[in-house]
């Protein structure tokens, strides 16, 4: 899902000249002497900052104590001890210790690729990766130090009509990578098919394109986590938010790729805006779009759903992005289900905040126009949810550190 109050993309679509700038320097973290585990990494939203860092549900009175500051776009990923911030503002991904106590620690390095919004990592192993975002190709680098070492040139797959083909959310399963391609017509439409690129990682080599005009662009720009692909019983689910409203006439929702196959599943697709309606929160035929996705077990996954037309609110400003305007959901994917859960409405901010936990019950970040801001636990086995903490800054992401 986008996040529209932020800033205005400017991309310089040049030959972008990548370097490594391996540094020990310290993190701009506060200082904190809680020895208490971290267990999740988060964003905060801040005016036109955001900041990244690390905490956990048991002391949320310290988030925003341990961090990093970064500019109004970014995203954040856990690996291998790690934590890899990207800041799209300058076009930089970078990797961050993290201590016994998942504190963040030292810079290890840094990949800058001056004017360009990177922010997806697909990590093949742990010496080797792709870097995906408006960028015309996949970067190969290492993750261990940094270093770019190749890249898979994507430019022959745009379209006459775009300024940009980017990769954005995808998947790694059964040796191939499936990375969704947006055909950048504007910094915010993305083009009317579905296209996913499916390249062998050992040979990093295109195998084919997958198109479908049943729905737009699949795989969006800012969804860090890659949680708009989803691997579900034997498929590989790919969504479109129809460039959230950008693009008028585009269609939203699912379609699915059989899992070693290179085309779309051509008796499946979804269109949620057309298809969904929920008592008290949707009707059909109402464009919303769904957050990103936290995957629990068969093909069900939970997000937030934005109903921001059913409530005849509008995203014009950054204000419009305090609006509580976002109904946590759970989703059937194969059954074309959706249900409401009894969590309060949250704004666009805090949307991205969701996570199942081991025993299946969901953790939801929730940010209300009159409660304020919170953790939220969903159990699915009572169909109940339970606000667990309190949080003064608007949480974002929920990222197990683990």
């Amino acid at each position: 899902m986008k996040s529209k109050f932020l800033a205005t993309l400017a991309v310089a679509l040049i030959s972008t000249a990548l370097f490594v700038a391996c540094s020990d320097d310290s993190s701009s973290s506060a200082a904190n002497d809680g020895d208490y585990k971290r267990e999740y990494a988060t964003a905060i939203a801040s005016g036109n900052t955001m900041f990244i860092g690390t905490m956990s549900i048991d002391h949320t009175e310290d988030i925003g104590e341990d961090y990093v500051e970064v500019g109004t776009r970014s995203g954040v990923i856990y690996h291998d001890g790690s934590l890899f911030i990207t800041d799209l503002d300058i076009g930089s991904v970078a990797r961050y210790a993290l201590d016994e106590n998942n504190k963040i620690g030292a810079k290890q390095g840094e990949i800058t690729m001056s004017g360009v919004w990177a922010n997806h990592i697909f990590f093949v192993n742990d010496e080797k990766a792709y870097l995906a975002g408006m960028v015309d190709s996949l970067i190969i680098f290492n993750p261990k130090t940094m270093k770019v070492t190749g890249s898979i040139d994507l430019s022959k797959y745009k379209d006459p009509t775009a300024y940009a083909v980017s990769p954005g959310t995808g998947i790694i399963v059964d040796g191939r990578l499936y990375v969704g391609l947006l055909q950048n017509v504007s910094d915010y439409a993305t083009g009317d098919v579905a296209e996913v690129a499916i390249i062998d990682v050992k040979k990093d080599k295109v195998l084919g394109v997958a198109k479908d005009k049943r729905v737009a662009a699949v795989g969006s720009l800012d969804d860090s986590q890659n949680e708009a692909f989803v691997e579900a019983e034997g498929y590989i689910y790919v969504y479109s938010n129809a460039s959230w409203s950008y693009a008028p006439g585009q269609k939203d929702g699912f379609l699915r790729i059989k899992v070693g196959e290179k085309e779309f599943d051509k008796d499946y697709v979804w269109n949620v805006s057309d298809e969904v309606s929920i008592k008290d929160v949707t009707k059909k035929g109402v464009f919303k779009y769904l957050s990103p996705f936290a995957k629990a077990e068969g093909s069900t996954v939970y997000a937030y759903l934005n109903v921001m037309n059913d409530l005849n609110k509008s995203w014009d400003t950054q204000q419009d992005y305090y609006n509580a305007t976002c109904k946590a959901v759970k989703i059937d994917l194969a059954k074309k289900k959706m249900d409401a859960l009894p969590i309060p409405y949250t704004s666009a901010y805090a949307s991205y905040g969701k996570y199942v936990e081991e025993d299946g019950n969901v953790l939801f970040a929730v940010s209300t126009e009159k409660d304020g801001n919170a953790y939220y636990r969903y159990d699915p086995k009572k169909d109940k949810a339970e606000k667990i903490a309190d949080v003064e800054a608007i949480p974002m992401w929920i990222v197990p550190l683990k």
